[in-house]
């Protein structure tokens, strides 16, 4: 059960939901974001006890709602600077600071991570974006926003789609902030003496599936991971201790399994080693990882 101040802010949500014009179903979708669910059966439970206040709020927000939202609680990451027509991220002024000054790379470090990156580490990062581009539409996401575009589903809905089939343990963003957990729990192995092999052997025995490794469909050398190494070669970051790491549990792996490194794991390492966080590297992938949604979102509309 949620508590009283979650429901409130769920209701909350709703309400700002409606007032933008969200149609049923992606109204649902919203709720679902707020509940913690085990089971495709709970899930529609609890979906179910809210019903009747689910279609008040629906009901009672014909139009959109006057004025901004209440501030969300939380540190003020950003906001409006009316008095001198602009807006300021992190204490940075948008149009008169950061549009004259960085790439957009560079904001968007300092909007996701709080990070100010220089022009060589923007660039890499710029790169591994590029690097990270997955297009095919037989990759599973793009597939799903294709199928919803088939089946006459409007823009925003395939866009829902596509980043509810993007946001899950076993695809893009998340196996990021995953794999940031695995370098730690290296780490602490190895503070602890027991090094990466020994660390290592004991996770294979339990079963666990590590994120950031191996591919489900596809053999081989994730053929993204040469160019995003290449560019950080290029910048000087090819030898971060994260990335030692990573290869160095790549060849582990292959010596015990067979089994290499995917993209999430190259790219979770070379993040780690630019200063960004678990959170702040996943939000950045799927920003990346959002250009093909879109792409496909936008082209289906003519060749669904």
């Amino acid at each position: 059960m949620l508590d009283e101040a979650h429901e409130h802010r769920l209701e909350d949500a709703l309400r700002l939901a409606a007032g933008c014009g969200a149609e049923p179903s992606l109204l649902l979708t919203v709720a679902l974001a707020f509940l913690d669910a085990d089971t495709v059966d709970d899930a529609l439970e609890q979906l179910i006890a809210r019903r009747e206040s689910i279609a008040r709020v629906a009901s009672n927000t014909p139009a959109p709602p006057r004025g901004l939202a209440s501030a969300p609680e939380g540190p003020a990451l950003a906001g409006m600077r009316l008095e001198v027509a602009d807006h300021e991220i992190r204490g940075r002024l948008l149009f008169a600071e950061l549009g004259r000054q960085k790439t957009f790379m560079q904001v968007v470090a300092l909007a996701i991570a709080g990070l100010e990156l220089s022009d060589e580490d923007a660039g890499l990062v710029e790169q591994i974006a590029i690097s990270v581009q997955v297009a095919d539409p037989r990759i599973w996401p793009l597939t799903v926003v294709r199928q919803a575009a088939a089946s006459g589903r409007p823009l925003g809905a395939r866009v829902i789609a596509g980043i509810a089939t993007l946001s899950n343990p076993y695809m893009a963003a998340i196996p990021v902030v995953n794999f940031f957990g695995v370098l730690g729990r290296i780490e602490a192995a190895e503070a602890e003496g027991s090094g990466l092999e020994t660390w290592l052997d004991q996770v294979l025995a339990t079963g666990e599936r590590l994120p950031g490794v191996g591919r489900p469909v596809l053999e081989g050398v994730d053929e993204r991971i040469p160019p995003m190494l290449e560019a950080a070669r290029r910048c000087g970051r090819h030898e971060g201790p994260s990335v030692r790491l990573a290869l160095a549990l790549e060849r582990e792996l292959m010596a015990r399994k067979g089994i290499r490194l995917n993209a999430a794991g190259v790219l979770a390492a070379l993040m780690r080693d630019l200063g960004f966080e678990a959170n702040a590297a996943g939000a950045f992938t799927l920003l990346c990882l959002m250009v093909p949604v879109l792409m496909h979102a936008a082209l289906a509309a003519d060749h669904g």
